[in-house]
């Protein structure tokens, strides 16, 4: 496996799992708990903002965009903190980890508060984490939706059909995106009909654990 990582492969595959999972977790919390909206869902906000635009809700619109602009500058934030050359990488991971748990904090507090605006933290903590782990040798590895996924996940499986030799671990990663996204998902629908906004506090530990082993790999590396 060829690696973009500075750290130990064991680093991706924990990010796959535990990520995924959180990505998973926070796209729901924010689908059940206003209207029906996943800050982490790119796609469908674009589709709901034109749809929006083409019926003059110009309120909704904005919501939409703002939603869209949230997550597009937590991208911009973790391409500024995690460098291109990837001997440089290392304990950049741990900084732009630091700021997705200041920003799911930040959007739980406020939302818990009666503050929807407070939604755009989240979408900002995921452009983040989206970012994060964008590329891993020849893959490409969301973690915040998984439209992408899917795809490349049919791609080898048809590659693998017509007998062309494909890599395994490629399977193995896309499998436990799918399957850390949806069990996210079912724990964070769950677990906000007991906490409602309180499952954040999930997503934020999610985050910590995540940190904590970053932390250790570099260690090993030094």
């Amino acid at each position: 496996m060829k690696h973009t990582i500075a750290q130990q492969r064991d680093w991706i595959y924990r990010a796959v799992g535990l990520l995924s999972f959180n990505g998973g977790l926070v796209s729901m919390v924010t689908f059940v708990s206003f209207i029906h909206n996943s800050v982490g869902y790119v796609t469908g906000n674009i589709s709901f903002a034109a749809d929006a635009f083409a019926n003059g809700n110009i309120l909704a619109f904005k919501s939409f965009m703002l939603a869209l602009l949230a997550f597009l500058f937590g991208s911009i934030v973790s391409g500024v903190i995690i460098p291109i050359d990837n001997a440089e990488r290392g304990s950049n991971y741990n900084i732009a980890l630091i700021f997705e748990i200041i920003c799911i904090i930040c959007g739980g507090i406020g939302l818990k508060a009666g503050f929807d605006s407070a939604r755009y933290f989240l979408a900002i903590a995921m452009g983040i984490q989206n970012a994060l782990t964008t590329y891993y040798g020849k893959s490409i590895i969301r973690t915040t939706h998984m439209t992408g996924t899917m795809t490349d996940l049919g791609i080898i499986l048809g590659h693998w059909i017509r007998g062309n030799a494909v890599e395994k671990w490629r399977i193995v990663v896309y499998l436990s995106l799918l399957t850390g996204f949806f069990v996210g998902s079912v724990v964070g629908a769950i677990a906000y009909k007991f906490i409602g906004y309180g499952t954040l506090i999930i997503s934020v530990l999610l985050c910590m654990i995540m940190l904590r082993f970053s932390h250790a790999d570099i260690l090993k590396n030094t």
